[in-house]
């Protein structure tokens, strides 16, 4: 009887699948947890473009904590994202797309006390799954295939909760310009699910990391405004404990119905992962009264000894005009490139350039606020991140 292993050990397999990834952490005891880089999306993504110093309410757990004092006392906001999928992602036609679109993509509320303005936040900094192909399954005696398939899954998802307080300095300079300062705290939640065949497996663990932002407001004139903001956050770690449904792995033979089932041991199996320090810079300035000029420069520090991975930069452009009372648009552009310094994933690198043409609009009725943003990236990005990105927000001052 000729016996054909097609699940060994569940952890090999899924270390090997996500050996087709480059390693982005390493601790001792543990496996590297591999993103495709599409997943992390563009998370400041709103209809004035994706600018840390001006943003939507909802959006209040990733832009600059400082800028959380420009929104109206007791505002409240949420929004859904839906992106198109990447056939091609990644090596070996891997691709990648959104998963569970009935979370929302971010959300917030902020309250005020004198010159204080406290918020609260939630996010979602990656959404993505390593997608493939069905794998047939082979025997000895049907090398070309028994007419079965099997599929393997992939998904992960980082949410982040935030607390964010901010403290206005303007009348305590008693000046017309305002100096704002800014906190944020917040815990991020990691999950990774796995499914190979008859098993599956998930992953969990929280990291933690703090932002701090300053934002400089410089009167121009009774209409128009100079707005500078920097702020930096901290890198989040996690290391997750990996746990296998059942504890039970299958091995199945070709000539046998009664398939041998094994325990899996997976006592010092973890994944690890790390999000990387982040360090931004915002411009803002009234053209006009009725023109807006808003630019963005940010760098992600993800290289360390022990990773393959050049520091991200991203940069950003929007314009804004006021069409009326009720009606904003933007037009603008995001450009980002997640680049390798080892010599096999370097000839990836062109195939992750990316710009995206952004667009917005935000439309006020009363109390009630609607952003919509859309994101391609088509037209001028590498084969690897072609892609839409649309959102919806709505908000409500109270």
């Amino acid at each position: 009887m000729k016996k054909l292993v097609l699940l060994l050990v569940i952890q090999f397999i899924i270390s090997s699948i996500s050996g087709t990834l480059p390693q982005t952490n390493s601790r001792e005891g543990s496996t590297i947890v591999s993103f495709l880089p599409q997943g992390y999306g563009i998370k400041l993504l709103n209809s004035y473009g994706t600018s840390s110093i001006l943003n939507d309410v909802s959006n209040l757990g990733f832009m600059n904590p400082a800028n959380i004092s420009d929104f109206e006392n007791y505002s409240l906001g949420f929004s859904y994202q839906f992106n198109t999928s990447i056939d091609e992602a990644w090596i070996a036609d891997f691709g990648t797309s959104r998963v569970y679109n009935f979370y929302p993509q971010s959300a917030g509320g902020i309250v005020k006390w004198n010159d204080f303005t406290f918020g609260l936040g939630f996010g979602q900094k990656y959404n993505g799954t390593l997608d493939m192909d069905p794998i047939p399954v082979t025997t000895v005696q049907q090398p070309d295939g028994t007419g079965e398939f099997f599929q393997v899954k992939q998904e992960t998802m980082i949410h982040s909760y935030s607390l964010t307080a901010a403290y206005s300095f303007k009348e305590l300079l008693q000046t017309t310009n305002d100096i704002t300062l800014g906190f944020r705290y917040s815990l991020n939640h990691l999950l990774r699910n796995e499914e190979i065949w008859h098993s599956s497996g998930s992953a969990t663990d929280y990291g933690r990391n703090i932002a701090v932002g300053l934002s400089y407001k410089i009167n121009l004139n009774d209409q128009q405004q100079l707005i500078l903001g920097t702020n930096l956050e901290t890198k989040s770690d996690f290391k997750a404990k990996y746990e296998i449904d059942n504890n039970i792995l299958i091995i199945y033979d070709p000539e046998d119905t009664n398939h041998i089932q094994i325990p899996a041991e997976t006592d010092n199996f973890y994944l690890s992962h790390t999000l990387p320090f982040e360090l931004r810079f915002d411009l803002g300035v009234d053209a006009t009264t009725d023109l807006k000029l808003l630019a963005n420069l940010s760098r992600l520090f993800w290289k360390t000894k022990s990773t393959i991975l050049e520091d991200q930069i991203e940069f950003s452009f929007s314009t804004i005009y006021d069409i009326n009372e009720m009606f904003r648009a933007s037009l603008g552009f995001y450009s980002t490139k997640c680049e390798f310094t080892d010599t096999f994933y370097s000839q990836l690198n062109e195939g992750l350039n990316t710009i995206f043409l952004t667009g917005g609009l935000k439309i006020n009725i009363d109390k009630l606020s609607i952003d919509l943003a859309l994101a391609d990236s088509h037209l001028f990005s590498g084969d690897y991140t072609k892609q839409t990105i649309g959102k919806l927000a709505i908000g409500i001052n109270l």
